[in-house]
């Protein structure tokens, strides 16, 4: 019964993550950045023109994980903003504190689903 129990909650928890990404706000926000935060940063996509070359950047700088899987595609992202990623520190200063939770989590959510198309 506790395992049962367990299972629903971790399910239940991980169903309402992927629900709360939203890969259409994501896109927006990739397209534009400065619009959509209404923070002066610059669009993501001004840099980041080349899907495929996001994508490789991504698996490249994550060490190799799988950027379909949104819960990578965050952590990088996090990490890159946080400056703790070689050659990204810099340009992903500025959004500090700009990009919440939820944007990053959108913007996840698109450049996984864009992965996988």
């Amino acid at each position: 019964m506790r395992k049962r129990l367990l299972a629903a909650c971790l399910f239940g928890g991980l169903a309402a993550a992927a629900a709360a990404q939203d890969a259409e706000r994501g896109r927006k926000l990739f397209a534009d950045t400065r619009g959509t935060t209404g923070k002066p940063v610059g669009d993501c996509i001004a840099c980041h023109a080349s899907g495929d070359a996001l994508r490789a950047m991504i698996e490249n700088r994550g060490g190799g994980g799988n950027p379909t899987d949104p819960r990578f595609v965050r952590a990088v992202l996090q990490k890159s903003i946080e400056g703790s990623v070689p050659g990204a520190a810099a340009a992903k200063a500025q959004y500090r504190g700009v990009l919440t939770t939820k944007a990053l989590d959108d913007l996840s959510a698109y450049i996984a689903k864009a992965r996988a198309t």
